[in-house]
């Protein structure tokens, strides 16, 4: 018979222990199972912090607008002048003209 290498005996009987074998398949299973995925979990983490970063977006935004909104309630001039910056409302007696600038109608022609 063939002499079979010191190390690789020992190695062969670690992995023969019944021990290790129902650890290696434990492990196997909450790797690949559908229910305790270990990839499904780091997909939602990341999911979840996407979501924390948008509310926190949100709710600076929230922030901003409710200051602008408070602002345009107390002076009726700042919520006219809102109006016709944001919205490009006029009075009925009113033309509106808007000037672009140079650079916005090149970056146009050239992309038609």
């Amino acid at each position: 018979m063939k002499q079979i290498n010191p190390k690789l005996a020992k190695a062969l009987k670690i992995i023969k222990n019944k021990y290790v074998l129902v650890i290696a398949a434990f492990v196997v299973l909450m790797l690949f199972s559908k229910e305790t995925n270990v990839f499904y979990y780091h997909h939602l983490y990341k999911q979840k912090q996407a979501l924390q970063n948008r509310k926190e977006f949100y709710i600076n935004e929230i922030k901003k607008d409710s200051i602008n909104t408070a602002v345009i309630q107390k002076d009726i001039q700042q919520a006219e002048k809102y109006g016709r910056e944001k919205y490009l409302m006029k009075r009925d007696n009113e033309d509106i003209f808007i000037i672009r600038h140079v650079e916005d109608t090149l970056i146009k022609n050239t992309i038609q």
